[in-house]
């Protein structure tokens, strides 16, 4: 039996409790505004959790906070305080046999590459035209501003088993900003100005809290008031009359009116619950949007860091896992003394192997990989394993994806009071500094321009 519940109390409702939502909800309440915020789990974090293994913690993604922007910074640290912590932990790539730090470096490089493959990546770094921005798809893009030598030994292959499409497929925009400087510029700063300086350049250098990225969500939720947060509310619909959102839906039981609605929920999913639904053309298109998926294979090790990077990424194809890292790296009460704890991402779709097949295989080859690169022994004992899911991890920015996110957005902006906000419901790859930053120019819009019901 439905119920209705009134907005009165709380003219701002979230959708969402990642960090998207939160840091919308943290900011509106400092602005005095009040909110309520609905997520679907039974806790909050989204797809930026910490989560327990026995005595391990690991986060459901390799994140780091960048020290991107001041104001955002500091409000993050005045929330957790002498827990968040600057890390300096470059990244590396294994590649046949060998690891090639990542940023690349021209030194590290020179001992690890054959000299007629330096050439040729010297000779490019001279040659290319470096004009992406014109480029049509990723493959372009990459040839063109690193050069055919460098974009095939290490870019194509990785960013293809990423989002599991052809880089001709792909938008240039997958590279978001974390390709930034490989190029000339990355290797004078390493040559001349050291590896710390190249690390802090390119965002080895970043900040990392005591117990796990997810503390950040954890203490944003604290500081917005855990009184204003409803977990366990899954949105089953949202009713509108055309122009506005008038309620939504709790797990198909409860209606709640509305003020104004930000939602962080996958833009998809914000067409497919709006009731009326959509024009059929529209929900053709929401349908053909796709999201990335992430399977991880986590296993609690008895013996001390396996390397001391952040992150090792696995370029080669015939390896499913995208990327392996190392939460003591981050911090070292991710797990106890003289033990470790490794995460292992495998990105998929649905009805990839990566995504149906067993724990105990995903297990398996986590094992396997480990030890065919020489982290593990044959005899070092796996003493805790975990296998978790992470659906909707980040948007396929195929091409033709943006001109369709586009037009899903165009559709929504008819509802005068319905925001979007979030990696998933803006259908962009984006980092938590400017989420937080977005949500902060939004609540301060909101304290500008208070929202009344109509």
């Amino acid at each position: 039996m439905s119920t209705t519940t009134s907005a009165a109390s709380a003219p701002i409702t979230v959708l969402g409790g990642g960090p998207a939502g939160l840091a919308t909800g943290f900011y509106a309440r400092r602005q005095g505004l009040g909110v309520r915020l609905l997520e679907a789990n039974d806790e909050v974090g989204g797809n930026a959790r910490t989560l327990r293994l026995g005595p391990f913690r690991y986060d459901t993604g390799a994140h780091r906070f960048h020290d991107k922007n001041d104001a955002v910074t500091a409000d993050v640290k005045a929330l957790l305080g002498d827990d968040l912590r600057r890390v300096d932990a470059p990244s590396q790539i294994c590649w046949r046999g060998r690891r090639i730090d990542f940023p690349l470096g021209p030194y590290d490089l020179l001992c690890k590459l054959p000299l007629s493959v330096l050439a040729r990546i010297a000779w490019e770094q001279l040659s290319i035209p470096r004009v992406s921005e014109n480029a049509d798809h990723f493959r372009e893009m990459a040839l063109q501003s690193y050069g055919p030598t460098l974009a095939e030994l290490f870019l194509l292959n990785y960013t293809e088993k990423l989002w599991g499409a052809d880089a001709t497929e792909l938008s240039p925009r997958v590279a978001g900003d974390r390709l930034e400087g490989l190029d000339l510029k990355t290797f004078v700063l390493e040559a001349f100005g050291g590896r710390k300086d190249k690390a802090r350049h390119l965002d080895g250098s970043f900040y990392y809290p005591r117990h796990g990225y997810g503390q950040i969500a954890e203490a944003t939720a604290d500081a917005m008031g855990r009184e204003h947060i409803r977990t366990g509310a899954r949105i089953t619909e949202i009713a509108h009359d055309g122009r506005r959102i008038e309620d939504v839906t709790v797990n198909d039981a409860e209606t709640l009116d509305v003020e104004t609605v930000v939602s962080t929920l996958p833009l998809t999913l914000i067409v497919r619950l709006l009731d009326p639904a959509p024009p059929e053309e529209i929900r053709a298109v929401a349908d053909s949007i796709r999201f990335r998926h992430l399977r991880l294979a986590v296993l609690g090790l008895d013996c001390p860091r396996l390397t001391p990077n952040a992150s090792l990424y696995f370029p080669d194809r015939s390896v499913p896992f995208t990327r392996l890292y190392e939460p003591t790296n981050r911090s070292p009460d991710m797990a106890p003394d003289d033990q470790t704890v490794v995460v292992l991402e495998w990105p998929c779709h649905r009805d990839d192997e990566g995504w149906t097949q067993s724990a105990e295989a995903l297990r398996a080859g986590a094992v396997d990989l480990l030890r065919s690169q020489g982290l593990i022994g044959e005899t070092d004992e796996v003493v805790a394993f975990d296998d978790h899911a992470v659906p909707f991890a980040y948007p396929i920015l195929d091409l033709g994806a943006e001109a369709k996110a586009e037009r899903l957005k165009d559709y929504l902006d008819r509802f005068d009071n319905l925001h979007r906000l979030g990696r998933s419901a803006d259908f962009t790859y984006t980092h938590v500094h400017n989420l937080y930053a977005r949500a902060k120019t939004l609540a301060d819009t909101f304290s500008r321009h208070p929202v009344t019901a109509s």
